[in-house]
């Protein structure tokens, strides 16, 4: 059962509640989840005052998506749509399927995501994904229906990822920037069923092959999130200001062992349900107080994960059970998801992003309490983590390359062993690290080198760390074997000229314009670009992924 709205639920007494010590409230006894509530207390006027704030304070820097946006994004998936099911008609016909067996092959683009859990601002990807019938393959979908795509006039970029660990189509149309997941069924589905509803079962996964299974589950956890949270609006309200304040602080990024969306997504909705009728800026409270405070041994859970040795035919999927398996006992801050097969979703954090996480959640815990106290405002709890300034030493690493298409490939590489690189800093005694999320745009500083990006890891050397007056710190063994794994890259040899890696080792003053200041360096360029009079296409900077 989902709670009315939240304020009204909040503000008004409910049926049922009792009264407790100095008038305040409490709503009426529900669980959620895999334990009771902390707390049945209600929102009070304070409450509802500080959360009007708040999410007035979060509109004017974080704006949620306009109706017009929301209309455009809409259009974009029904047109999506309807180039799917074309297709798949098409291939079905050539493939010798009657009319009538065409006309059971449903197919269906949903949506996954923030999008699908409702927290939409300007400019943010829609994750979706295409769930097919059985006789279509994913050759298909990545070649022939990508090519489709890079052909509409509407697309301007279409980048197709079939190797990734999740396969995935990345483009751009009318200005809205699309992730395309794609999941074939092992079964077709009756005319009769609701291609969106049956794929909740779990009993759907059976037989599909595993890359189609952790595509659809991007789709079931969104669902069971909003199934599992005593009020969605409460819930969106929340994760819209902790998605925002990881971000400003420098603690949103999968890829290299801090926090992605999903793991702030199910977080929040813990949060939720252990204070089902608490207002927005109560839970952002909680939030921060409760994870500092958490037993990290123990993994955060919506719901009890269910065991496939139970599951008849579902013997074949491997659920996280740290009791079996060697390497789930390894993880430092698991978090687990609620659809079967239920997995971490933090499985890349390290000692050094478990330490910064929880100095985060600390620092936030005291700055909102001083928003309580009318001490400070919103905005200072989501300040922007002073990374440049706070540290006096960095580990500068900085990728080049000639062309676009090589830039793209070369740098999603890099990135993607980043973590080894952070791993391997972790082991050098008297030291801790901090590693930016942040890709740093390079403005045109190397002439040679039209594309690139700038990206940095903070070196500390204190006394917690083991370190000592006149001690040597040596990060060449650990660069080394770095380097090492970066010439491992597939495409090294088809580009070979094409792409460069610098690693530097540098200290505050020295740290390039691009990074210091961004504003200043982009004049610069444009005044370059004006001079010469043939701009070249700038790198983008991009947040953390």
């Amino acid at each position: 059962p989902h709670l009315s709205h939240w304020p009204a639920a909040m503000s008004q007494p409910s049926p049922g509640g009792s009264p407790t010590a100095a008038g305040v409230k409490n709503g009426p006894a529900v669980r959620f989840g895999v334990s009771d509530p902390i707390s049945l207390q209600e929102a009070e006027p304070n409450d509802l005052q500080l959360s009007d704030r708040m999410r007035e304070d979060l509109e004017t820097v974080f704006p949620t998506e306009t109706p017009e946006g929301m209309q455009t994004r809409q259009a974009v998936l029904h047109e999506l749509e309807t180039m799917f099911h074309d297709w798949m008609t098409k291939l079905s016909t050539e493939g010798g399927l009657t009319e009538e067996e065409i006309k059971r092959s449903t197919v269906k683009i949903t949506t996954l995501g923030s999008y699908r859990l409702g927290v939409v601002h300007p400019g943010s990807d829609i994750d979706t994904l295409c769930i097919a019938p059985p006789n279509i393959r994913r050759e298909d979908f990545f070649s022939t229906f990508a090519d489709l795509l890079a052909q509409h006039d509407d697309v301007a970029e279409c980048v197709p990822i079939p190797d990734a660990y999740t396969p995935i189509i990345k483009l751009k149309m009318r200005g809205v920037c699309i992730d395309l997941l794609f999941a074939r069924l092992a079964r077709p589905i009756a005319e009769s069923e609701v291609t969106e509803e049956v794929v909740k079962e779990d009993e759907m996964l059976k037989n599909m092959d595993e890359k189609s299974v952790r595509c659809m589950n991007g789709f079931r956890v969104a669902d069971q999130i909003l199934q599992l949270v005593p009020n969605q609006e409460t819930f969106r309200r929340t994760l819209r200001f902790i998605k925002y304040w990881a971000r400003r602080r420098g603690i949103y990024s999968n890829i290299l062992g801090f926090f992605g969306g999903i793991t702030w997504s199910l977080l929040v909705a813990r949060i939720c349900q252990l204070y089902p009728y608490y207002a927005p800026n109560q839970l952002v409270n909680r939030f921060f107080r409760l994870y500092h405070q958490w037993n990290w041994t123990r993994p955060v859970m919506l719901c009890e994960i269910i065991d496939p040795a139970n599951v008849p035919g579902m013997t074949s999927f491997k659920v996280w059970n740290p009791k079996t398996n060697a390497a789930d006992r390894l993880h430092v801050m698991p978090v687990i998801t609620p659809a079967f097969p239920s997995m971490n979703s933090t499985y890349n954090v390290t000692e050094t992003t478990k330490r910064i996480m929880l100095e985060e959640f600390r620092r936030g815990h005291e700055v909102v309490k001083d928003v309580e106290a009318q001490k400070a405002t919103w905005s200072e709890v989501h300040a922007p983590f002073p990374f440049f300034t706070h540290f006096r030493h960095f580990l500068m690493l900085e990728v080049l390359s000639k062309s676009e298409d090589v830039y793209n490939k070369f740098s999603g590489w890099v990135e993607s062993k980043l973590r080894i690189l952070i791993m391997q800093l972790e082991a050098v005694s008297g030291m801790l690290i901090h590693p930016n999320p942040d890709q740093y745009d390079l403005y045109g500083s190397e002439e040679d080198w039209p594309f690139g990006c700038g990206m940095f890891i903070a070196l500390s050397f204190s006394g917690e760390a083991g370190a000592h007056a006149g001690q040597h710190v040596d990060l060449r063994p650990a660069i080394s074997q770095f380097m090492d794994v970066i010439a491992q890259w597939t495409d090294r040899d088809a580009h070979l000229g094409q792409f460069k890696l610098r690693l530097k080792r540098i200290s505050e003053p020295e740290l390039p314009e691009y990074a210091k200041n961004p504003e200043a360096a982009k004049k610069r360029k444009a005044a370059r670009d004006e001079k010469v009079g043939s701009p070249k296409k700038s790198r983008v900077a991009s947040n953390g992924k």
